[in-house]
């Protein structure tokens, strides 16, 4: 089960942007760094160039478009009471006071750096690396598959107490994987769901809940906004970017033949060249489907670009409903302005939690480690269950909200019980 939230709080905060601003935040040179969190200047890797910016589209942009004002990070944007729960919870599931472990250090294999999941997968693991005193050694492939096995190999060589890894399957990683394994390392998969490994617990989700999610609310928004016969849906995919990237486009499939009278007009992303492809795409689609009644995708720095050329082609009252899945700031920017209209989404950094309680465990109390969705078991609070922002609970401005339980407050509570620390 999950639930399907859709609060209250609602407001936006304008500013003019010109495409070229977007197209620089998203495009711009995406430094892939092997290195520590603790020091900048110690991350080093070849830099990936992007494709550059699809200059028709540029020209096709209102000189003065508005848009919300862009945020970094993200906020839990629960109720008091629910961050209540999130202590008495904390405090109920704390085990017996230890000592905690010294000298650790966690590594990280993201992505990319340009992806807001894995730029909270980083973010959670400074946190927890802040509160115990452990190093953070960060490495960013930046969806270049050559450079995929060098980070895996990078981190291992590092000898960290564990790592997590955002969307990737254990093959292209290489003998890094096994190497961490054998040294009994714990690895854990986030973001995405990986390909089977007996060496990656992995926590990634599946795909299946949160296409259903946004299918659901998609397809409804849709119905109340098109008149078309069928209605012609587009949709931007990447099988290839683990697991549940595949699992989110057959569940799409699967619920555009349940709900009848939709045509899908799918795209696989060029992830090579993936900024051009988005917005090359997106308006000849738009070009050829004049009463387009959807978007939908699984990329999330792809969102703004296409809500940005729909802005473009359809600049009076939007026609296009525009949504996708895996927020990021620029899309919780959109959604606030009217430009975007939702996104499903996770907590993404939660499973960084997770899985550092379940290690600090092992490493305390001798504990086993609990294999993939079945981790969630162990706690009181009901986590990683998906919900749907709009303009209705987008908030007003700042960072991009997180709704369901009060993760943070819950593992700080555990951990000052059981640790000390905090």
């Amino acid at each position: 089960m999950h639930r399907f939230v859709e609060a209250w709080r609602a407001g936006t905060r304008l500013r003019r942007a010109a495409l070229a601003v977007l197209l620089a935040l998203v495009a711009g040179v995406a430094v892939a760094g092997c290195g520590s969190s603790d020091d900048d200047a110690a991350d080093t890797s070849a830099a990936t160039t992007a494709a550059p910016a699809d200059t028709t589209a540029a020209a096709d942009a209102p000189a003065e478009a508005p848009r919300a004002e862009a945020s970094g990070g993200y906020i839990w944007s629960g109720t008091p009471e629910e961050a209540e729960e999130a202590v008495r919870a904390g405090e109920a599931d704390a085990g017996e006071p230890v000592e905690p472990p010294t000298g650790r250090s966690i590594g990280v294999i993201q992505l990319s750096g340009q992806s807001a999941t894995s730029k909270a997968i980083k973010a959670a693991a400074e946190e927890i690396g802040d509160l115990f005193g452990y190093r953070v050694n960060v490495c960013d492939p930046n969806f270049d598959a050559q450079k995929v096995p060098q980070c895996a190999t990078s981190i291992v060589s590092q000898n960290p107490s564990v790592v997590f890894s955002v969307s990737q399957n254990p093959g292209p990683m290489g003998s890094a994987v096994k190497q961490a394994g054998d040294r009994r390392i714990p690895w854990f998969g986030t973001g995405s769901a990986s390909t089977r490994s007996p060496y990656i617990n992995d926590l990634g989700i599946d795909g299946f809940a949160l296409a259903r999610t946004l299918d659901e609310w998609l397809f409804r928004a849709m119905d109340e906004r098109s008149t078309a016969d069928p209605k012609r849906l587009f949709a931007i995919t990447a099988p290839t970017v683990g697991v549940a990237s595949l699992n989110e486009e057959n569940q799409l499939k699967d619920d555009i033949e349940a709900a009848g009278g939709i045509e899908l007009i799918k795209h696989d992303l060029d992830l090579a060249n993936a900024v051009q492809d988005t917005l090359n795409t997106t308006r000849q689609t738009l070009e050829q489907n004049p009463d387009l009644a959807g978007m939908w995708t699984l990329c999330d720095f792809c969102l703004p670009l296409m809500a940005q050329t729909v802005a473009s082609k359809q600049p009076g009252e939007r026609r296009t409903v525009v949504a996708g899945m895996f927020s990021s700031p620029e899309t919780i920017a959109d959604i606030r302005s009217g430009r975007a209209d939702a996104v499903a989404d996770y907590a993404w950094a939660l499973p960084v939690w997770v899985g550092m309680d379940q290690a600090l465990r092992e490493w305390t109390r001798g504990d086993s480690i609990d294999q993939g969705e079945a981790i969630y078991d162990d706690y009181s609070l009901p986590f990683m269950e998906p919900y749907v922002i709009t303009r209705e609970n987008a908030l007003a401005s700042g960072p991009a909200p997180i709704y369901g339980p009060d993760y943070e407050t819950y593992f700080k509570t555990k951990w000052a019980k059981e640790y000390g620390v905090g």
